[in-house]
């Protein structure tokens, strides 16, 4: 242990014997714990529903999708189904076809213009002669055309087709087999039909305007979207699941960016309370200051052992912190405290997620910070002469 530490630990410990002093060190190391704790829960609520709603992003998104750099149809679709098939870890390679019309319901009047595209494969297949084929709707519409489950909606394409009568509109009707819930800003088509309807609607009997794929690890998808570039070539877009929700993704962090920078505060208003606790000790101490440094001591010596005066301080607060911010977080979670409304947010209680990278973040943000708080007070005891400073000290 060397010289500025020691007499750093011999002021924190010689304070317990000044009330007033004990009194700021503890009010300060407290300060810094509670706002360590607030940004710690803070930021693990956040997590907690973020992870979910990446999640779902990861689940309901296709890993990868291939469109063209320009035009709206796919010059060689069968080569770029074939480049997508190729890839280890492919779990299933779709067509996408959507397009734009409208849709109407027993409960609506008038027609509501929708986006519509084929969903995956296999989840909206109906035997023949069973009705009309399946569709997946989003609530919005089911809100807005008054349908649910089992009820039947009518879709008009934007495009027309000859009749003995002269143009008509296409129009398709679908009997509602599912109601999705969106996550918020999640980019979904307010109506999934299977693949030949959506072909029937948009006029597109073959090709496709891209192609989406699986991946059995959404995490590899960048490593996957680069071969596939490679392969391919020039003239071909790849996008990455996260590269298709790139406004969602950028609105989690401007979230978890603007919490911490609010909450932070509170740690900035401790670090106040440890520049007093400082400052305090260094006009206490300027007859000790005087002594070490007319011994010997030089004025950084003296600085260091303010700063790390400071440091300890920041230490213990932010330790205690840790403890109770990560504690709170994992027991709140683990026994579902927070309860929530499942048919309004989807989810039973609020999530808490922990990640150590955050709680590292947090605590070397804390300590720092009141390592900078001691600074202003380490500068000024290491300005003290000597001689004035056992003078005044009488």
């Amino acid at each position: 242990m060397n010289f500025e530490t020691l007499v750093a630990l011999r002021y924190l410990a010689a304070s317990r014997r000044r009330a007033h002093v004990a009194l700021i060190s503890t009010i300060s190391m407290l300060g810094l714990a509670v706002g360590v704790a607030a940004l710690i829960i803070s930021l693990s609520l956040l997590s907690g529903f973020q992870d979910r709603i990446r999640a779902q992003m990861a689940e309901r998104s296709p890993h990868l999708r291939v469109s063209p750099a320009r035009g709206p149809i796919l010059a060689d679709p069968d080569r770029v189904r074939e480049a997508l098939a190729a890839l280890n870890g492919a779990v299933a390679v779709e067509p996408e076809i959507e397009g734009r019309g409208w849709a109407s319901g027993s409960g609506l009047e008038s027609t509501l213009p929708i986006r519509y595209r084929n969903g995956p494969a296999g989840e909206l297949a109906a035997p023949p002669g069973s009705g009309p084929p399946p569709a997946r709707v989003s609530s919005a519409i089911a809100t807005r055309t008054r349908t649910a489950p089992g009820d039947v909606l009518r879709v008009t394409s934007s495009r027309t087709r000859l009749s003995p009568l002269g143009p008509l509109p296409v129009t398709v009707v679908f009997r509602i087999a599912e109601i999705r819930h969106a996550a918020v800003l999640e980019k979904t088509p307010d109506i999934e039909v299977p693949e030949n309807a959506a072909r029937l609607l948009s006029g597109l009997p073959s090709g496709a305007r891209a192609y989406e794929a699986r991946l059995a690890d959404p995490a590899r998808a960048e490593l996957a979207a680069r071969a596939v570039s490679i392969l391919l070539g020039p003239g071909y877009r790849v996008q990455t699941w996260r590269e298709l929700n790139a406004p969602l993704s950028f609105a989690l962090r401007l979230e978890k960016g603007v919490i911490f920078a609010t909450v932070a505060l509170v740690i900035v208003v401790a670090a106040l309370n440890i520049v007093s606790n400082i400052a305090l000790t260094v006009v206490e101490k300027k007859r000790d200051l005087g002594v070490l440094t007319s011994l010997g001591a030089t004025p950084g010596s003296l600085a260091r052992i303010h700063l790390t005066l400071g440091a300890v301080i920041g230490a213990l607060g932010t330790t205690l912190g840790v403890l109770v911010g990560v504690s709170a977080s994992l027991f709140l979670d683990r026994y579902e405290i927070v309860t929530l409304p499942a048919d309004v947010y989807l989810l039973t209680h609020v999530p808490f997620a922990v990640h150590p990278r955050e709680v590292a973040f947090v605590a070397a943000f804390a300590l720092a910070t009141a390592v900078a708080a001691a600074a202003l007070p380490a500068r000024a005891a290491a300005r003290l002469a000597p001689g004035e400073a056992i003078r005044l000290s009488r």
